[in-house]
């Protein structure tokens, strides 16, 4: 141990600095002597003699050191209290001094690891908590991690870091102590992704933002005009709502955030529309009238309140023109009219008369709708609709004056003759061809024509009674023989073109009548023809058997086959069946057979009919017509096929031809004569066979025929079926009809003259399939 200066240290005991009691007395004298007394018992013996002076300089000495110790003692109080802060920031190098906190977690005494650790654990679960974002009365929840806020660590560790270690040793000293004391709170350093939360408040935008309402006077259709007043809206200033949450996120605050939500003002504010109400009012104080001379139009007060308004920006009354000009043209449309000639016609009692002419019409819309605005602005309520107005070409008195004209010319009807008889047209007759034509700017502008195609139907009836067709000769051929059978007679016909061009010039002449022309017309052929008749061969032949057929059947073919045969056709003449077969009754030779008829109830059969077989003689003429090329111009098939017409080689299935004769109408078989010369059909029925000829001047063509081509099968019905008949006996049985099939045929026949088509020709039929029949007689 060292010992000096009244000091005692060693290394391992701290230093014990001790004082004098200055100012404190004792028992004896009190003061400083007596603590010096105490400790120090010599020198009191020297303090003690009686110099004086000495004793005042050994006190002052005492002072002296007394002082030299206090401040010795004071500086090696500081000395170790430096050395005790340095052994503090020494041990605090690498770690956080005391009673410092990040977002409410101590981290004293932390190193850096440990302070981003235990700061980020409380971030993460500050981060995932919901925070409320408020707007007025609105509330809408975001975390931090939606909004795209993190911890920046290093940052965050560099402010935790900085507290006590900058300024000098006397201010860290004094942050070292306050941390200690009172504690020191820092801040994490949060760092927040402004696009993401500008996002976020983006969405929101729509629920918090409303725009501000402008003060406008509403025109209310049902009542009066009324101001309504302006509403503020309400902004959002994201900027500053981000930078607001995203200090509340720099303090892992859960506390509500407010967003920035200011005010907007409205544009147009409602002192300043006040002073319009007035006009406003007035122009929709009253229904609106448009006028002409004429009629006149009302508006309702209700319409005029959605065409009229106080435009915000001036507070003046705005009138839209477009509906006004939609309304005028509407009402224009109604007005406007060309100018209309006065005219003539003939009245419901047949005399003419005339139509009084129209001055045409036209509304000037623009001037009329500036007209409505004007007055609306300034609360007038009756218009003027503008409306040009223009005479006709042709006016009133000069249509008076035609029908004066007119009416002289058909006063007095017309009288029509011809050679053998007279006719007389009436005033009204000539007045229903009467045509008026006008011509505008003429001295005269109405003409008088008469209709060509009315005035020759009105002669119509008149030229039935005068025409009379030319009737050709007709000539039968007999045992060979071409003979006369009816003389030719002379026709006459009215030209109907140059008779209405007569009347009408005499119409115009003031004529009382016309004769009318009328033609002589010669018959084609005549008896001087029959001479030049040649039938020198056979064009082409057709047999079909009714050997066993009944009596009564066999009776109809053979007279039938008797009033057909031996007809002569002329050149491009057309032969007809029905023509030459006359009535079927029994005054004509037939008797009842059997033949197909309609069933009450639907469908064909075969029964007892007066003149039945006479279709297989139309058949047999049919098929040698085909086969000799003559163009076919009327044929009909029968319901089903009967086969013994399709026997080989002029039958084949499906070539027919049915005819039907009634009182009034007739199914008949026509062909016509295609060849340049005469030809005849010739019919021999033998008693088994019947056979038809076409005779005639080889035409020199040939005839090709490609079918049949069957299709569309029907299978038959092998059932017999009965059907009662009055025709035969109580008990009689006969059966008249055999089932057949059902099918389509299709036969093609093409006439050639060396290689030219002169003809294509598809007959094409449907047949339906037959039945068994049995009649059972109830006679």
């Amino acid at each position: 141990m060292e010992r000096g200066g009244g000091l005692c240290r060693d290394a391992s005991v701290q230093p014990v600095y001790t004082l004098p009691e200055w100012g404190r007395s004792d028992s004896s004298r009190g003061g400083f002597m007596s603590s010096v007394v105490g400790r120090h018992p010599r020198r009191l013996a020297l303090m003690s003699r009686p110099d004086e002076a000495r004793r005042t300089k050994v006190v002052q000495d005492r002072i002296a050191r007394a002082l030299q110790l206090a401040v010795m003692t004071a500086a090696a109080v500081l000395v170790a209290g430096i050395a005790g802060l340095g052994l503090y920031a020494n041990a605090h190098a690498e770690r956080v001094f005391e009673g410092v906190e990040v977002g409410g977690v101590p981290v004293g005494g932390m190193t850096k690891a440990e302070v981003i650790g235990a700061v980020q654990a409380r971030f993460d679960a500050y981060a995932s908590q919901p925070i409320g974002l408020t707007a007025g009365d609105q509330r809408f929840a975001i975390t931090p991690q939606e909004a795209g806020a993190r911890l920046d660590g290093p940052a965050t560790v560099d402010a935790v870091f900085a507290v006590g270690r900058t300024g000098s040793w006397w201010s860290r000293s004094q942050a070292w102590a306050r941390a200690i004391v009172s504690g020191v709170s820092v801040e994490p350093r949060v760092v927040v992704d402004a696009a993401r939360l500008d996002g976020r408040l983006t969405i929101m935008a729509p629920d918090i933002i409303r725009a501000p309402q402008d003060a406008y006077v509403s025109m209310d259709v049902t009542g009066q005009p009324a101001l309504v007043e302006d509403v503020p809206g309400v902004g959002l200033d994201v900027t500053a709502s981000r930078a607001r949450i995203s200090s509340s996120f720099q303090r892992l605050d859960l506390d509500p955030i407010p967003l920035v939500t200011p005010s907007l003002a409205a544009a147009v504010r409602s002192e300043f529309l006040m002073g319009s109400l007035p006009d406003a009012r007035a122009a929709v104080a009253k229904d609106l009238i448009l006028a002409t001379a004429e009629s006149s139009w009302t508006v309702a007060r209700a319409d005029l309140k959605r065409v009229v308004r106080v435009d915000p920006g001036s507070g003046g009354i705005v009138v839209d023109r477009t509906p006004v000009q939609h309304l005028v043209e509407g009402i224009a449309a109604g007005i406007d009219h060309p100018s209309v000639d006065a005219g003539i016609t003939v009245n419901a009692e047949g005399a003419l008369a005339v139509v009084p002419g129209t001055d045409a019409a036209s509304v000037d819309v623009s001037t009329t709708v500036d007209n409505i605005v004007r007055a609306l602005s300034t609360g007038e309520h009756e218009v003027e609709i503008t409306v040009a107005r223009q005479s006709p070409s042709i006016i009133d008195a000069e249509a008076v004056a035609a029908v004066v004209d007119g009416e002289s010319l058909v006063r007095g009807g017309m009288g029509l003759e011809w050679n053998g008889g007279e006719a007389r047209l009436g005033r009204g007759d000539l007045v229903s061809a009467l045509v008026v034509t006008t011509q505008p700017g003429d001295n005269r502008p109405f003409r008088f024509d008469l209709d060509p195609a009315v005035l020759g139907d009105v002669l119509s009836s008149v030229q039935e009674e005068i025409d009379r067709p030319a009737v050709d000769a007709r000539f039968r051929l007999v045992d060979g023989v071409v003979t006369l059978d009816a003389d030719a007679k002379e026709g006459r016909a009215l030209d109907l073109d140059q008779a209405v061009d007569q009347v009408w010039a005499a119409v115009l002449a003031g004529k009382p009548s016309v004769d009318l022309p009328v033609d002589p017309v010669k018959p084609r052929f005549t008896a001087a023809d029959r001479s030049e008749i040649q039938l020198p061969d056979v064009l082409a032949d057709a047999s079909t058997s009714y050997a066993t057929s009944s009596d009564p059947r066999r009776q109809n073919v053979e007279r039938a086959a008797a009033l057909e045969d031996g007809w002569l056709v002329p050149p491009g003449g057309i032969f007809s069946y029905v023509e030459n077969v006359g009535r079927i009754d029994g005054t004509n030779g037939f008797v009842t057979g059997f033949g197909i008829v309609a069933e009450e109830g639907g469908g064909v059969t075969t029964a007892p009919v007066i003149g039945g077989g006479i279709c297989q003689v139309s058949t047999t003429i049919f098929q040698a017509a085909f086969w000799a090329g003559m163009p076919i111009v009327e044929r009909y098939q029968h319901p089903y096929w009967l086969t013994s017409y399709g026997v080989a080689p002029r039958g084949m299935k499906g070539l027919d031809a049915m005819v039907n004769v009634e009182e009034d109408w007739a199914l008949d078989m026509k062909f016509q004569n295609g060849t340049d010369d005469w030809i005849a059909v010739v019919l021999t029925a033998d008693g088994e066979d019947l056979t038809a000829k076409i005779l005639g001047t080889d035409p020199d063509w040939t005839v090709q025929v490609d079918g049949p081509e069957i299709s569309n099968v029907v299978p038959l019905d092998p059932r017999m079926y009965y059907t009662e008949s009055s025709e035969l006996q109580k008990g009689e049985e006969l059966l008249v009809e055999t089932a057949q099939e059902g099918f389509d045929s299709s036969i093609t026949r093409t006439v050639k003259r060396g290689s030219a088509v002169i003809d294509t020709y598809t007959l094409s039929s449907s047949f339906l399939p037959s039945r068994n029949t049995t009649l059972r007689g109830t006679g």
